[in-house]
């Protein structure tokens, strides 16, 4: 079996996907915490921005699930290595903590809304700063690949190999 150079167009569509979705989230996410509150207390008014936020969450959740299916069947192209074996670990360790916090995110998310669960929703927070915060250490870390190291690393996830 030939060794794969890059990831496919569906595995390449569903990062970008997940990207955007969850940039748009937190832009609409102000004002969730009163959203919640008066979810709780039975007098949610369940505005247009709320519904984003819930459903795009849902969606999120979902196309998470259908990637990590995907990548399993599909399977990823080789690591390219930076030459130092510490920053080689701390990238496998990233890819796997991002993996887990996009489905952790919105599933604490939907435990809180769709269960009242008031502390999946203090988790919720919590854990989506951690996963933006890892989200954009991946993003430098992929632009440190295209520019410093010069490895092609970041055309992987632009161009189907």
């Amino acid at each position: 079996m030939r060794e794969k150079t890059g990831y496919s167009a569906l595995q390449i569509g569903l990062h970008w996907l997940v990207v955007v979705l969850i940039g748009v989230n937190y832009f609409v996410s102000d004002g969730m915490g009163r959203a919640f509150r008066q979810h709780m207390n039975g007098t949610d008014t369940m505005d247009t921005m709320t519904s984003i936020h819930v459903y795009l969450g849902l969606s999120v959740f979902f196309i998470a699930l259908i990637r990590l299916t995907v990548r399993l069947v599909q399977g990823a192209p080789k690591e390219i290595a930076t030459g130092n074996v510490w920053l080689d670990r701390a990238g496998r360790w990233a890819h796997a903590m991002l993996y887990i916090l996009i489905i952790l995110v919105p599933w604490l998310g939907g435990l809180a809304w769709y269960k009242g669960v008031a502390q999946a929703a203090d988790l919720h927070v919590v854990v989506m700063n951690l996963m933006l915060i890892l989200a954009g250490l991946h993003a430098v870390a992929a632009l440190f690949h295209q520019y410093v190291l010069k490895d092609g690393l970041l055309m992987r996830m632009v161009r189907p190999g």
